[in-house]
């Protein structure tokens, strides 16, 4: 009888022990995974898409929880990334490509291998605007003149300084964060600036409001030197008319704006990104960022990726039929 007794006894000890370590009818749910998104500056047109793009996550893929931050543009977001202060974030193609190889004044000579593109989703010409005030009609016009080539740690900084490199065009460089640019234009303390971005831009719009802008075309002589000197960037338009009092195509400089991430995300995370975003909260991003609802991402992220995709991302596209060049397909992706 006393034998029973203290076997039942253990026995009751042992239950609650083997329930609190995951019990047979339900295992504990995988504790929620808590990241910063780094954007881009506040004041740029793109911020709203990467705040849109953190609530489509959020809503669609429950084990993380996604804090939008901005930050001082994409060169410092990759730069983030590489020192693993951040998981996910806003990228830039150029920076993407150099960041990657160990290409670019930035990053010659220290590849870094270990980031994943998720997709991107537009294109962003560089766009250079100079006061009507001040007669430049040319970039080579800028040699010797107050100047802001982009917002200090900005992707359009690195390009401009290294295309304006290429050509011997020397400004007297006004460095200074996008805030302060915009003032010093509209004080005219400096006769013009740059910014990526899809157009309207919200930043040229407001600098044109401030101070009537012209904004600069490049020739497609000096186009040529500045490719072969900087391979990581491709070109766009920017339309007559769009900004008032602008009527002449403008031949620029262009990037396409991504997300990036760590390699700290599963297949199936980066999967369940891609679907959230092309599917279930498309609608989410469309109505916060209405200038790229109509861009088609994938076909978009196929054309512009040089470096390999998320593995979740090529798993997504490769079900929906699409064509996924090999040397973006990372070793680390499973067909399924």
């Amino acid at each position: 009888m006393k034998k029973a007794l203290i076997i039942l006894i253990i026995c009751s000890l042992a239950v609650p022990s083997i329930f609190a370590n995951g019990t047979p009818e339900k295992d504990a749910a995988p504790a929620k995974k808590y990241l910063t998104m780094a954007a881009v500056a506040s004041s740029s047109g793109l911020f709203p898409y990467v705040v849109s793009i953190g609530k489509v996550i959020n809503e669609y893929c429950p084990a993380y929880s996604i804090t939008v931050s901005e930050s001082g543009g994409n060169v410092d977001n990759t730069k983030r990334m590489r020192n693993g202060e951040v998981k996910i974030a806003n990228s830039i193609s150029n920076t993407d490509f150099e960041s990657y190889n160990g290409t670019g004044t930035t990053f010659n000579g220290n590849p870094y291998k270990d980031v994943r593109i998720l997709w991107y989703y537009e294109s962003t010409p560089i766009q250079i605007i100079v006061g009507k005030d001040t007669g430049i009609k040319s970039i080579w016009d800028l040699d010797g003149k107050p100047f802001n080539p982009g917002g200090t740690g900005t992707a359009a900084s690195v390009v401009i300084h290294a295309a304006f490199d290429a050509l011997g065009i020397k400004p007297k460089y006004f460095e200074a964060g996008q805030a302060d640019a915009a003032d010093a234009y509209s004080n005219r303390q400096i006769v013009g600036t740059v910014k990526t971005g899809s157009f309207p831009d919200s930043f040229v719009t407001q600098c044109n409001a401030n101070r009537p802008c012209d904004m600069l075309s490049i020739s497609q002589e000096d186009m040529a030197k500045i490719l072969e000197a900087i391979p990581s960037v491709a070109t766009g338009t920017v339309p007559a008319g769009a900004y008032e009092g602008i009527d002449h195509d403008s031949y620029c400089l262009s990037t396409f704006q991504g997300i990036q991430c760590s390699m700290d995300f599963s297949q199936q995370d980066g999967y369940d990104f891609f679907k959230a975003m092309w599917e279930d909260g498309k609608s989410i991003w469309q109505n916060g960022y209405p200038n790229g609802a109509k861009n088609d991402v994938p076909a978009m992220t196929l054309s512009t990726a040089k470096i390999p995709l998320q593995a979740g991302t090529v798993q997504y596209l490769v079900e929906h039929g699409y064509q996924v060049p090999a040397d973006i397909i990372p070793p680390e992706y499973v067909a399924k």
